[in-house]
C-alpha cells in the first residue's frame, strides 16, 4: 500500500510540473486576492480532478472521449479562460474610472462569499478543459503499467489519493510563493505579473478554441 501511495506522489509531482492554465490562474488569483483565495481555487481544482477521475474510472471515458463532447468543452472552456485572462486588463481600466471607495464597494459585492466563488471558479476552470479528461482517460487506461498488472480498486484509490493530494499540496505551495512575493515587489511590477498571467491564461483559451474548432 505504501509503495502504491509513493507511486501516486511521484506521478503527482510530474503532473504538478506541467505549466497549464491552472498555473496562471493560481498565480493571478494569489497576487490579486491573497493566499486564502488562491487556496480556495486550488481546492476547487483538486475537487474537479477527483470528480473527473471518478467518472473516467467508472466507465464514462467513452462518452468523455467523444469528439462532440470535447468540442463543446473546448468552446466553453476556451471562452472562459480568455475571459479570465482579460480580467487584469479590465480591472486596470476600471481602477482608472472609479474612485477607491467605489472600487472597494464593487470588490465587496463581487467577492461575496469569496470561498464558494473561488472553489467554483477552480472547478469550472478545470472541468471545462477537455485536456483534463484526455489526461485522466490515459492515466486510467495505463494503471496496469503504472501500479502493477493485477491491481485492485483499493490500489487504484491509494494511487490516485497520492496523486491528487500531491497536486493540491504543490498548488498550495505555488499560491504561497506567489503571495509572498507581493510583499517585496512594487505595485507596478505586480500589475505586470498579473497581466502576464492573464496573457498566459488567455493563450491557453485560444489554444482550446483552436482544439475545439480544428481538433488539434
Amino acid at each position: 500500500m505504501l509503495f502504491t501511495f509513493l507511486k501516486g506522489i511521484a506521478y503527482g509531482l510530474v503532473l504538478a510540473m506541467l505549466i497549464g492554465p491552472v498555473f496562471f490562474a493560481l498565480i493571478r488569483t494569489s497576487i490579486d486576492k491573497g493566499f486564502r483565495s488562491g487556496a480556495y481555487l486550488a481546492a476547487g481544482i483538486a475537487l474537479s480532478d477527483a470528480f473527473v477521475l471518478f467518472l473516467m474510472y467508472f466507465g464514462v471515458s467513452q462518452f468523455a472521449s467523444h469528439p462532440t463532447f470535447q468540442t463543446g468543452l473546448g468552446l466553453v472552456g476556451g471562452g472562459m479562460m480568455i475571459g479570465f485572462g482579460l480580467m487584469p486588463f479590465i480591472k486596470s481600466r476600471l481602477q482608472k474610472r472609479f474612485s477607491p471607495a467605489e472600487a472597494a464597494e464593487v470588490e465587496h459585492i463581487i467577492n461575496t462569499p469569496p470561498g464558494i466563488r473561488f472553489v467554483l471558479e477552480g472547478m469550472l476552470l478545470n472541468m471545462l478543459n477537455p485536456f483534463v479528461y484526455i489526461f485522466w482517460i490515459g492515466t486510467v487506461g495505463t494503471l496496469s503499467v503504472i501500479i502493477h498488472r493485477h491491481y485492485t480498486d483499493y490500489d487504484a484509490f491509494i494511487f490516485f489519493l497520492g496523486t491528487i493530494a500531491t497536486v493540491f499540496a504543490t498548488d498550495l505551495a505555488k499560491v504561497y510563493v506567489a503571495n509572498q512575493i507581493t510583499n517585496y515587489l512594487t505595485a507596478q511590477v505586480l500589475a505586470r505579473i498579473d497581466k502576464f498571467a492573464g496573457i498566459g491564461l488567455g493563450a491557453f483559451g485560444v489554444r482550446l478554441l483552436f482544439f475545439a474548432l480544428y481538433g488539434k
